[in-house]
């Protein structure tokens, strides 16, 4: 019988997909499949699981998690060429990867949708030896969801986000990044970076605003050092998506970008994967058009 593995995370989001379970179980054998389920004990747990199975006879990989979550898979699935479709159940914080497919937020919505299996390739940004779904980021507030507490994130959700970058005010510093995309090196002064594979990131959902997820190319977007005042116009302009525009920001899109840190390299040594602690630099990123089969809303 064809089966879909279940892989989901006790501890994103509120705590509560463990109560859909049955539901899953029941909505996929409604329509033929049988469903295997691990729940993972880490963050390594998931990796290390999709790298040791037989998936020959599998029709997908279903992730129940965050981004986090959702990152771990992708990284299993491209380094050792799972040839099987992946599926999301949004059950994190921010989680914008199942935004991009346009996947209900609702649990029962959401298994239903992934039930019908419709398949998309989409691309996968890699950096170095690391590969990313959504954003790898640099600078200032990037490494809040690796340092969040992980009471506070279940609780308030995206506000917590809002709450630690508030409280990174104090250590505002610019950092001089050296930047080639294939027409041009830029050498500037930045408080942070963000290159995009889709349009959110830590549930800003109006980044990239017309970036898709299988255009076979990158969002770069930077922030350059500023004053206060204006970084707090900045912002308010991105809640907006009217950001790309203002004179603080660097704005272009590639298939290959290189980042050097200059200087500053010692309050910010690594960079920044789908929320997880990324490669250190330098950095060379580039896309993998259409690398990964994915379910998505149709």
């Amino acid at each position: 019988m064809k089966y879909v593995e279940l892989l989901y995370n006790p501890m994103s989001g509120n705590l509560d997909f463990p109560a859909y379970l049955d539901l899953f179980i029941s909505i996929f054998q409604d329509v033929g499949y049988e469903t295997r389920i691990h729940r993972t004990k880490s963050k390594e747990d998931m990796s290390s699981y999709l790298a040791c199975q037989d998936f020959r006879n599998c029709s997908a990989i279903i992730v129940a998690g965050g981004d986090g979550s959702v990152n771990q898979a992708v990284n299993s699935i491209m380094k050792h060429h799972i040839d099987v479709p992946l599926g999301v159940i949004p059950a994190g914080t921010a989680n914008d990867f199942a935004s991009h497919l346009k996947l209900p937020l609702r649990y029962g919505e959401c298994i239903e949708t992934l039930a019908k299996m419709n398949v998309r390739n989409v691309d996968v940004g890699k950096v170095n030896d690391k590969y990313f779904i959504n954003v790898c980021c640099g600078g200032l507030f990037t490494n809040i969801s690796q340092n969040m507490d992980l009471e506070l994130k279940n609780t308030l959700g995206k506000l917590g986000y809002y709450i630690k970058g508030v409280q990174q005010l104090p250590r505002f510093r610019k950092i001089r990044y050296r930047i080639t995309n294939s027409k041009q090196v830029l050498d500037d002064y930045f408080y942070l970076f963000l290159v995009l594979n889709g349009r959110s990131a830590g549930g800003f959902n109006k980044l990239g605003a017309d970036a898709e997820i299988d255009d076979g190319k990158m969002d770069f977007i930077g922030i350059k050092a500023c004053t206060i005042n204006e970084v707090a116009i900045l912002f308010g302009k991105i809640l907006i998506g009217e950001h790309l525009q203002d004179r603080n920001i660097v704005f272009f899109q590639d298939n290959k970008i290189d980042i050097e840190c200059i200087k500053g390299l010692n309050m910010f040594r690594e960079s920044d994967i789908d929320g997880e602690s990324g490669p250190e630099y330098p950095l060379h990123i580039e896309v993998k058009k259409k690398a990964l089969k994915v379910i998505c809303n149709l």
